[in-house]
């Protein structure tokens, strides 16, 4: 029953995030209704959003991408070799690619 009720909270929660589409970059995970503020290159995107909440971070993780690093507003993410930094500003945040080594 307890299972049950956490799905459905879950469920709720994600539609209410709106869902995720998925980034140029490294094919990382954004949130659905993030509009493309500035296409620096093809590893790096600035997003106008509300910033990163809880639940979107949960998201990211549940779609493989792990997180290795943080310093201030500056996240790394990894998942199957790739990196991933996502840089939070007021308003939105930026996603930049990490070349292949």
């Amino acid at each position: 029953m307890i299972l049950v009720l956490t799905a459905i909270v879950i469920l709720a929660i994600g539609v209410g995030f709106g869902g995720l589409k998925t980034s140029e970059v490294n094919d990382f995970p954004v949130p659905l209704y993030a509009k493309v503020e500035e296409f620096h290159s093809e590893q790096s995107i600035s997003y106008r959003y509300r910033g990163m909440n809880r639940l979107y971070l949960q998201q990211i993780t549940l779609r493989g991408w792990k997180e290795i690093d943080q310093m201030g507003g500056l996240k790394t993410f990894e998942k199957n070799g790739e990196k991933v930094d996502i840089i939070t500003f007021q308003g939105g945040f930026q996603i930049i690619g990490h070349d292949e080594d």
